[in-house]
């Protein structure tokens, strides 16, 4: 059994773990939202294709299984209507993860990326017992995702070099990180501002 649930609630959605019946809808929202992806992401350098995007959900429906990765789509509770993806990477020490996510173009401005981000947060804390530190990084230009660590207390712990892969980029990662006992800490004070009682992942 995944270290991590199939679904996770993440404020007004949920996320679901990819799985291929999601290739069409998929599909649908990296189209949509090509433009905006195309500077920051190397695999959004091209139109999406139904079979290709069914091999890159095939084989994270695996790796999640694997626990290597844990990857999901975003979506509204009740609705087949994807709105981004979001995911859990292992891609430096075991004692870190690393979160990635983005958001369909005709919803962003909605604080979905930051629900997003502290869902999966709680979750790499709650289910992967060797994760310290969680991390998200991105490219020095891109604003717009550098403005979701800050809003959950992640600090910016350096800036190092990446290579270019998508044209928007400058060649420097942002690099956040929050640890396992400020997260819990920050965690409750955001709970208890929203007067909803912990965030907590669940299947």
């Amino acid at each position: 059994m995944a270290l991590l649930p199939d679904r996770i609630p993440a404020g007004s959605v949920e996320l679901r773990r990819w799985r291929p019946g999601y290739a069409d809808a998929l599909t649908d929202a990296v189209a949509s939202s090509l433009t905006e992806l195309r500077p920051w992401m190397p695999w959004a350098q091209e139109k999406p294709t139904v079979p290709g995007i069914l091999l890159v959900l095939t084989e994270g429906d695996a790796s999640f299984d694997a626990d290597q990765e844990w990857q999901f789509v975003v979506a509204e509770p009740g609705s087949d209507r994807i709105l981004g993806a979001s995911g859990l990477h292992r891609r430096g020490p075991p004692s870190t993860v690393e979160i990635g996510y983005w958001i369909r173009t005709e919803v962003t401005h909605r604080g979905l990326a930051t629900a997003v981000a502290r869902a999966l947060t709680t979750a790499a804390f709650a289910h992967v017992a060797t994760a310290d530190t969680v991390e998200i990084r991105m490219d020095t230009h891109n604003a717009r995702s550098a403005a979701v660590p800050p809003r959950l207390g992640f600090r910016l712990a350096r800036e190092v070099d990446h290579p270019m892969d998508a044209p928007g980029q400058s060649g420097r990662w942002l690099v956040w990180e929050v640890d396992r006992a400020d997260w819990n800490v920050a965690d409750r004070e955001a709970a208890d501002q929203d007067g909803a009682g912990p965030h907590r992942s669940g299947a």
